[in-house]
Parts: structure tokens; sequence; C-alpha cells
């Protein structure tokens, strides 16, 4: 499937993942530097399929 793509890890823990397909889904994730990640999912007609923040470090 076409569209584009954006991509970034600043090597010390901040990933950021955003897609855009043609059709207009979205889909973007964004993992932080204490480990959590947060994950949205959004269909071509602007529903929100799945909002996210998951914590995967313990204190």
């Amino acid at each position: 499937m076409s569209g584009t793509r954006y991509f970034e890890d600043d090597g010390s823990g901040i990933r950021c993942d955003d897609v855009t397909y043609a059709c207009g889904c979205r889909s973007i994730s964004h993992q932080f530097h204490d480990g959590s990640c947060r994950t949205r999912v959004t269909r071509h007609d602007g529903r929100v399929l799945l909002n996210e923040l998951s914590a995967e470090h313990a204190e």
C-alpha cells in the first residue's frame, strides 16, 4: 500500500513512527525514554480505532 512514512530515533530511547496511507488511514507510534509507548490508529474517515498509552517501566 502506498503512502508516506516519517521515522525518527534519537538514539537515546525516543522513537517516532508516523505512517499515513494513501487511503487516509494513519498509524502513529511514539516510544519514550522511560519505555512507555503511545499508539494511535485512525481510520480514513477520522474514526479512532486505537488510542493507547502503555507504561512498560515500573517504579
